[in-house]
């Protein structure tokens, strides 16, 4: 007999209490999420945030790009070239402001204090940018505090606007492809489960993106010793 207290029932300790109560939690979530991608704001939002990112990395906004992804691989929607479109000019927008804004700003990346992750992603953008300036800015896209010191450094020192231009686009082309994509692929292998496939594709970025940042920084050491290249302080 399972115990009852004032008509009201609890079941007992190995009744499927928990995982129904985890079922329940999923699906909570799931609808939650469902009311947001189903509804046209989520394009404004989205570029929103990635807009806002350009100039406050708090939140990589490679997140909720993996997230709309995800859900249109598994639900169908929401549109993803809208949304590569809505991206993409947010981003763009964003990148440019801060670089024109670039004299303004360098005062605040200045404060950067060693030992903090905000000082070694500055070190990484002024390494860079001296080898190759296209390449660095392509890069950087992908590095969320590199990306705003790079355009606020490019800035400041008055780097050619129309070449800046040119090759941020490129690499928020390839931001934008890569972020949406590994959402998609998530959604589409987990289809039975959208907020699964959301929690594996963030994952899966944040890996793929930990491994690019690692691998091409061992490529520049290595580039760097065999031209016997030295850092300067």
């Amino acid at each position: 007999m399972r115990p009852h207290v004032r008509g009201l029932y609890l079941p007992s300790e190995k009744g499927p209490y928990s995982v129904t109560q985890g079922e329940d939690v999923i699906a909570s979530i799931t609808a939650w999420f469902e009311v947001i991608m189903a509804t046209q704001w989520i394009y404004p939002l989205v570029g929103t945030l990635i807009f806002f990112d350009c100039f406050f990395p708090v939140l990589p906004s490679e997140i909720p790009l993996n997230m709309v992804g995800a859900w249109s691989g598994s639900q169908g929607f929401p549109h993803l070239p809208t949304m590569f479109f809505t991206a993409m000019v947010a981003a763009i927008l964003g990148d440019n402001l801060c670089f024109l804004l670039g004299t303004r700003l360098i005062a605040l990346i200045n404060r950067a204090q060693k030992g903090t992750k905000a000082y070694d992603a500055l070190t990484w953008v002024k390494r860079n940018i001296r080898r190759s300036g296209g390449a660095a800015i392509i890069i950087a896209r992908f590095i969320p505090s590199a990306r705003l010191f790079m355009t606020i450094l490019l800035g400041s020192m008055r780097y050619p606007w129309p070449l800046f231009f040119f090759f941020d686009t490129i690499g928020v082309l390839l931001w934008v492809i890569q972020a949406l994509a590994i959402g998609y692929l998530g959604g589409v292998a987990f289809s039975g489960s959208p907020a699964i496939a959301m929690i594996i594709s963030i994952i899966a970025a944040v890996i793929i993106g930990f491994g690019l940042q690692k691998g091409q920084n061992k490529l520049t050491e290595w580039w760097d010793t065999r031209r016997g290249y030295a850092e300067t302080p």
